[in-house]
């Protein structure tokens, strides 16, 4: 008989998997029998990996885990000696269809149990299957190869949806545990695995149609296993305590959570506000919600909405950081992506829109988000092309057509008048301010050179699509010089004297620009863009980009003050 480290003799082969072999062998001094396991990953790095997870399980002296003894190095092969079960593993008992239903839900609950346990510590097993889940002697049920058997990859057909992806997020969430336990419980009630030999895309239309082989099993087993192999994490059991618990009240508990309604209430109404842009009544439903319901997902991802949409990114990411760190798994790629333009991040703005929009293909607002980044890396023709796309399948977005036609001017290198836009200069005030800037006479801009050309044209984002007509009263203040100005124009031109085009001219040379910043003018919506001038000032806050007007405003440029508003009265 082959001799292992001096201590083992080896009896006979007990099988092989995607991690190596498994022998029995005899311990020479106390002729106890174990099994080792020899590994075929040879990675010191990662083998150390497996060996102090193992070891720290084993410290949890649970009786439903395979007893680990120790481990030995023979030519860079790890062996790991461990508890023999000579009980057979679960597979063997489905393969004899031995099994009661009373003795299955009996074995998923203590199963539940234990992994509820390792789950507190912070471990997952990653591969939870019949063959993983072995018996002693006497019929003690225990699970095996904890860090061992295809460590944070898992089987195909005991792996939920979202860890195909095999990212930190899956790989580092329980409920793929729960998942692959559901579906061990599916196949011992049912005598059937319906994902066996399926394709990853397979499996996915599989949890579409919701066709499993359950329907003949009692209501009560058919929600429990539903809920456990729900192909969306949130939707599943979140604990291994809900399922035990549910195991053994034969039922799926309803669950109430009335903040979390409470929160949705103000949430509602503040999306409703948002909605019309009432963006100081939206802040006061969310700071309230947030304030009477701490660490409330919903409530940070809102609050992390609406600041985005007011450009106060590193306020948004911090509210979107907090939601993710509670639920990892939050669909929310678009605004990520969003983030990450306005940070000028592109390529990862690109990918994240990318892939939200493969799953949410008619989402134009996301769009128009790519096309930006496209814009703003000087990808014309790609901006052009997606432009285009859109505005077949959609013509009644005004915002394509404005980007196709910029990206077209500046694809052209400005030489260029673009074709006629299905949306005439009449109709589209941004197609018509931007031609102005392209025929100007009297040029406030170089092709080449700064300012540049596309310094001074204007993008349109997708909430500009409708623009209602409104009135903004700007008043001049400069020493005793007192201009007062009501406008309804869409787009409010601010800019030095000499420049005829501009609504607001402003005197103080080439310290102010020739095109200098624009307030888009929309009722309840009112945006101020800086056209890369000599420099804009709201409220004492130097503008890079754009910035919504809320309320009563104070605009410097150069050392002229203005003062802002929709309400006239509060210039008094």
């Amino acid at each position: 008989m082959q001799l292992y480290d001096n201590k083992y003799y080896f009896e006979k082969d007990l099988g092989s998997g995607g991690f190596g072999k498994v022998f029995l062998a005899k311990e020479k001094v106390s002729n106890r029998f174990v099994a080792i396991k020899q590994l075929l990953n040879k990675n010191k790095s990662e083998q150390e990996d497996i060996i102090h997870e193992i070891e720290t399980i084993s410290k949890f002296e649970n009786p439903n885990i395979v007893t680990y003894y120790h481990h030995f190095w023979e030519d860079e092969v790890l062996y790991l000696v461990m508890e023999y079960c000579s009980g057979g593993s679960l597979r063997d008992k489905l393969e004899t269809n031995s099994i009661t239903t009373l003795e299955a839900i009996e074995w998923i609950q203590t199963l539940a149990s234990c992994l509820r346990i390792i789950h507190k510590k912070g471990i997952i097993h990653h591969d939870i299957k019949p063959d993983n889940i072995v018996f002693t002697q006497n019929g003690t049920i225990k699970i095996a190869d904890f860090g061992v058997a295809n460590k944070n990859i898992g089987t195909r057909a005991y792996m939920s949806p979202e860890a195909f992806s095999w990212d930190i997020d899956s790989t580092n969430d329980p409920r793929i545990d729960i998942y692959a336990l559901g579906v061990t419980l599916m196949e011992l009630l049912s005598k059937q695995n319906p994902f066996f030999g399926l394709s990853r895309e397979e499996i996915i239309e599989k949890h579409q149609s919701a066709d499993f082989p359950i329907q003949q099993l009692p209501n009560w087993q058919q929600e429990i296993i539903l809920k456990a192999i729900n192909k969306t994490p949130e939707l599943r059991f979140q604990f291994m305590i809900e399922l035990e618990e549910a195991l053994k009240a034969k039922s799926v508990p309803i669950i109430f959570n009335k903040d979390n309604l409470k929160a949705a209430e103000l949430i509602a109404l503040a999306d409703k506000a948002l909605k019309t842009n009432k963006w100081r009544n939206a802040l006061k439903f969310l700071e309230l919600a947030n304030k009477q319901y701490d660490n409330n997902v919903a409530v940070l991802l809102a609050l992390g909405k609406y600041n985005l949409r007011i450009q106060k990114i590193e306020t948004a990411k911090s509210f979107y950081e907090k939601a993710l760190k509670l639920n990892p798994r939050l669909d929310v790629q678009k605004d990520l992506g969003w983030m990450n333009l306005e940070a000028k991040k592109y390529p990862i703005a690109i990918g994240l829109l990318s892939d939200h929009l493969h799953r949410n293909p008619a989402d134009y607002e996301a769009y128009n988000l790519l096309i930006r980044c496209y814009y703003e890396t000087d990808r014309y023709e790609t901006a052009m092309e997606l432009s285009k796309m859109i505005m077949e399948a959609n013509p009644s977005l005004p915002c394509f057509a404005n980007n196709y036609f910029i990206a077209f001017v500046l694809n052209s290198n400005g030489e260029l008048i673009p074709p006629k836009s299905k949306y005439e200069k009449s109709e589209n005030h941004f197609i018509g301010y931007n031609l102005s800037v392209i025929t100007e006479s009297k040029k406030s801009h170089n092709y080449k050179e700064t300012p540049t050309l596309k310094s001074k044209l204007l993008f349109m984002d997708f909430q500009f699509n409708i623009l209602k007509e409104n009135t903004i009263t700007i008043l001049e203040t400069n020493n005793e010089y007192h201009t007062e100005k009501s406008i309804s124009e869409p787009i409010i031109k601010f800019g030095r004297q000499e420049y005829t085009q501009n609504d607001i001219r402003i005197s103080g040379g080439v310290a102010v620009s020739r095109r200098h910043c624009i307030i888009i003018n929309t009722k309840d919506n009112v945006w101020l863009y800086d056209l890369e001038s000599t420099g804009t000032e709201i409220n004492d806050t130097i503008v890079t980009n754009k910035i919504p007007l809320i309320g009563y405003n104070k605009l410097k440029i150069k050392d002229i003050y203005f003062t802002l508003t929709t309400d006239k009265t509060k210039l008094l």
